[in-house]
């Protein structure tokens, strides 16, 4: 095994690690907006808000950064479906930005477009699931 290859590897299992944990937070964060909305308290739907975008931003950061070059180093054949990921990524943030101004304006609209959104960020994350198992599962002690 080459230097690179042990870094890469190494740089994987550390990202994955800490993915699954962002992963875990980003839930709880989104249960306690859900809570917010439901409540209709529109202060702590702001809050709620903001400190989900900021726990999504970093997740993708860590993805886009870390995680999917550590892949695609892996597995550079796979470049298409990681850089498929990527562009989700800038969608949602893009999507993300929209609903902000909702919360303003109508919290009923800025509800739904969240659940919405919410729908196609779980739909993302079991395809980044299933496109990380298969590329570790190739990738011997990631």
């Amino acid at each position: 095994m080459t230097s690179a290859g042990s870094g890469l590897r190494f740089r994987l299992r550390r990202a994955l690690r800490q993915s699954v944990e962002q992963h875990k937070q980003l839930r709880e964060l989104a249960a306690r907006l859900r809570r917010a909305i439901d409540d209709v308290d529109r202060e702590a739907t702001r809050e709620g808000f903001r400190r989900y975008c900021e726990g999504v931003r970093a997740h993708f950061a860590l993805e886009d950064t870390v995680l999917f070059p550590a892949l695609h180093g892996l597995h550079p054949g796979q470049a298409a479906d990681l850089e498929r990921l990527g562009r989700e990524h800038d969608g949602f943030l893009d999507a993300l930005a929209r609903l902000a101004s909702l919360i303003e304006v109508e919290v009923a609209a800025f509800a739904a477009g969240y659940e919405s959104l919410g729908a196609e960020l779980a739909a993302h994350e079991r395809r980044e699931e299933e496109v990380v198992a298969v590329l570790t599962a190739r990738s011997p002690a990631a």
